[in-house]
């Protein structure tokens, strides 16, 4: 039997441990990388109005400098987000338990019509539990702070760190990384806004149809239909169940009827009027392939990896275009 030797050249050997050894290491702080790159997406959500306020001129020579303009951008956009807490929260915290309560009752009196089995455990006990842990997650002021400071300093140095990453690309590939890089900073900001903007369209218009038909629990309801806008296909389908539900268990079978009528009235508005309107300067995906990205990376990074999706699909879909297809 002939022996035989098997060399392996010490530099292999010595690359696969650096690359296990790197490997090892992100894995070690991957909770790190993700508010890094949460905060790198955050910088580049709110980089046009940052471009837009740096262009502005006073005394007709001097315009605005980047880091005021940084500045100015995030208290907007804080300032926002706190009067929405401030105003909006504590109402949804006064309504979350009495509509958990209902949602129980309504699932219990349905279990027994319909003679099924089903195991519903006493919500009402967590409603103020889910609260206060509601509560604590905004009450975290280091992590919130960690990740506001963080995004401005990107922010801040995002040309320098743009710059950073064009020198060390090989020459041949400087064009392409100039491209993707825009086409990136380009869809990554339209996205967000395009978002946005339905999320508030469809939260606005579902609250005020649940007011107009009585509904008790109209604004956690109608926040929950914006919230959920954001989730292709499964989002609006379990808002429109949720407030059927709610309907139908307060005001009988008519109230039911008339908000499955007036939420998929909704929804035929928004398929052929807002999204085209809103979304037609965004080169977006397919919602089957947006609803697989969502699922896949919320089972491995839970809500970060459903706020992830769409930006590390947009990544993929960049690089696939500039520096796979280009060779």
């Amino acid at each position: 039997m002939n022996n035989l030797n098997l060399h392996v050249p010490f530099k292999t050997i010595l690359f696969t441990l650096l690359s296990l050894g790197i490997i090892y290491a992100l894995y070690s702080i991957y909770p790190i990388l993700i508010l890094l790159l949460l905060a790198v997406i955050f910088a580049l959500a709110i980089e046009p109005l940052v471009l837009k306020i740096s262009s502005i001129k006073y005394n007709k020579k001097h315009k605005v400098s980047r880091s005021l303009a940084v500045i100015v951008s995030f208290l907007f956009v804080l300032s926002v987000l706190i009067s929405a807490f401030l105003f909006i929260i504590p109402e949804i915290i006064h309504q979350l338990p009495k509509l958990i309560e209902t949602v129980q009752e309504t699932l219990e009196i349905y279990s027994k019509q319909y003679n099924f089995s089903l195991q519903i455990p006493n919500l009402s006990q967590y409603s103020e539990r889910a609260v206060s842990l509601s509560l604590s997650l905004f009450s975290n002021i280091f992590s919130l702070l960690t990740f506001i400071l963080l995004s401005v300093y990107v922010s801040l140095d995002l040309e320098k760190i743009k710059l950073f990453f064009h020198k060390i690309i090989p020459s041949g590939h400087k064009s392409l990384y100039d491209k993707a890089l825009h086409d990136f900073e380009h869809s990554i900001g339209l996205w967000v806004k395009g978002q946005l903007i339905l999320m508030l369209v469809i939260g606005s218009m579902s609250t005020l149809v649940l007011y107009l038909l009585g509904n008790p629990y109209y604004l956690p309801l109608g926040i929950l239909a914006g919230i959920l806008e954001i989730i292709p296909i499964i989002g609006p389908l379990i808002s429109t169940l949720f407030a059927v539900l709610i309907s139908y268990s307060l005001n009988g079978q008519t109230a039911g009827v008339i908000t499955l009528v007036s939420f998929y009235g909704i929804q035929v508005l928004e398929n052929n009027l807002i999204v085209p309107k809103v979304m037609e300067k965004v080169s977006g995906f397919s919602p089957i392939l947006i609803l697989l990205a969502f699922l896949i990376f919320t089972n491995f990074l839970g809500l970060v990896g459903a706020i992830l999706a769409v930006p590390i699909l947009m990544f993929a879909n960049i690089l696939v275009k500039y520096f796979v297809l280009k060779k």
